[in-house]
């Protein structure tokens, strides 16, 4: 009992104490996840959600700015050297979060606060990187720790290297572009990196010719010709890197002549064909956001091996712009190659209604009535009646303007005369469809 009252004693004067004050509490955002790249032509894009917690879980995220760094190496950096070696290329600010002030009862409402440039927690931010010369130059980096530890673990007790059965070398390593990204705290506090990723700098298929556009009343059809080094399903040397022209890839030599495939399993590299992607581009394009980058969406939903496209659906009167890009496989990666030229169309309704249907006429005193089968057509703005006295082949209009009415009253006939009609729809283009039926009456006394 005496040793239980002692220890609530100690236990009570134990919370009464003080100690050294505490480390006040950092809070780094989490790792920037779920990054992904794309090549096209001489462009990278790489999109990434911006974090919305910390590191512990707690939100919102605690972050000011995105940072992403790249460096050009036969294999990603390792986490320790990422820092060492990397040049940052992009930097992103993280908008902060407005508090909402309460407007007083008396007051008139405040206009709001301009939103400072940025991107927002949870965003999908997206950063384009021209591939300048320079980021064709790999650097060297150390064999990798972890690879020289395999290969001393592998040696014999005299230090050999073990012998196995004679197989092919693996293929040759090529450069790539490796890419992480970094989120900062306010307080310059930064996240672990995010995993890299690697984006190949291999030259592809040169650019497509120009598109040729045609179109009809519901579609518009769009051809190519695929350009003359344009990849087929064979066997192939792996390409050269080649630094573009004016800091985006340009014309590549054409690839050696394909090898002829074998019975045995090849050693070389296997290629796939190119296919091709076609995109919509302005035809006036406005300065961009350096916040708002998106990554150029095509209208191929995947790939095509056809040098064709069809759109559905025609807007008159609109300038559309068409242009076409290589896509081919470099290893496991996918590079969208340079543009083609751009072909601009404005599409214009050079299409007439069809002829009006089931032209009738009926004899007055004085006067025909003509009456026929209304357009279905929805641009078709009116009629215009046709009229020769019989019997002529040759009808002019009488009337100067068209009628609106799927009927018409010609009060000009003479008595006894016998006429023949037909009636013309016209839309709102000023196309004119062909003759309806011809029909012939007499005006009675």
């Amino acid at each position: 009992m005496r040793l239980l009252v002692f220890l609530a004693a100690l236990l009570a004067a134990a919370c009464g104490s003080k100690g050294p004050p505490l480390a006040p509490f950092v809070r780094v955002p989490a790792t920037v996840g779920n990054v992904t790249g794309q090549r096209v032509g001489g462009d990278v894009y790489l999109s990434f959600p911006v974090p919305t917690t910390n590191v512990d879980g707690q939100q919102p995220a605690d972050i000011a700015a995105i940072e992403v760094y790249a460096v050009t190496a036969v294999r990603p950096p390792s986490t320790e050297e990422q820092r060492d070696v990397a040049a940052l290329i992009a930097t992103l600010p993280v908008r902060p979060i407005l508090p909402d002030l309460p407007v007083p009862a008396n007051e008139s409402a405040t206009p709001p606060l301009p939103v400072p440039p940025g991107v927002d927690r949870g965003a999908t931010a997206v950063v384009r990187e021209n591939l300048a010369p320079d980021a064709f130059v790999p650097i060297e980096l150390p064999v990798d720790n972890r690879l020289r530890a395999l290969a001393e673990a592998a040696r014999d007790d005299e230090g050999h290297a073990p012998i196995g059965p004679l197989v092919a070398p693996p293929p040759t390593q090529m450069p790539r572009r490796h890419y992480f990204v970094v989120g900062v705290s306010p307080r310059g506090r930064k996240s672990d990196p995010s995993a890299p990723v690697s984006v190949p700098l291999e030259s592809v298929a040169s650019a497509p010719g120009a598109p040729k556009v045609d179109y009809t009343e519901r579609a518009i059809s769009i051809a190519w010709t695929p350009p003359a080094d344009a990849r087929t399903a064979t066997f192939a040397a792996p390409p050269a890197i080649k630094p573009p022209v004016n800091a985006s890839p340009g014309t590549v030599k054409p690839a050696p002549a394909p090898l002829a495939p074998l019975a045995a399993r090849s050693l070389g590299f296997t290629t796939e064909a190119t296919t091709y992607h076609l995109y919509e581009v302005p035809a006036n394009a406005s300065p961009e956001d350096p916040y708002a980058i998106k990554l150029p969406t095509a209208l191929t939903p995947a790939p095509v091996a056809v040098t064709e496209w069809t759109i559905p659906g025609v807007t008159f009167g609109v300038e559309r712009c068409f242009e076409v890009r290589p896509v081919d496989k470099v290893g496991d990666a996918t590079v969208v190659g340079p543009a083609s030229p751009r072909t601009c169309i404005v599409v214009a309704d050079r299409f007439p209604p069809a002829a009006p249907r089931s032209v009738a006429a009926i004899a007055g005193a004085g006067s025909i009535n003509l009456i026929w089968d209304a357009n279905t057509e929805k641009d078709v703005t009116g009629y215009l009646v046709l009229r020769a006295v019989a019997p002529s082949d040759v009808l002019q209009p009488i009337t100067q303007e068209v009628v609106a009415a799927s009927t018409y009253r010609d009060e000009t006939v003479k008595p006894g005369v016998r006429y023949v009609y037909s009636v013309v729809a016209v839309d709102s283009a000023g196309n004119r469809s062909a003759e309806s039926n011809r029909i012939e009456e007499t005006a009675r006394q």
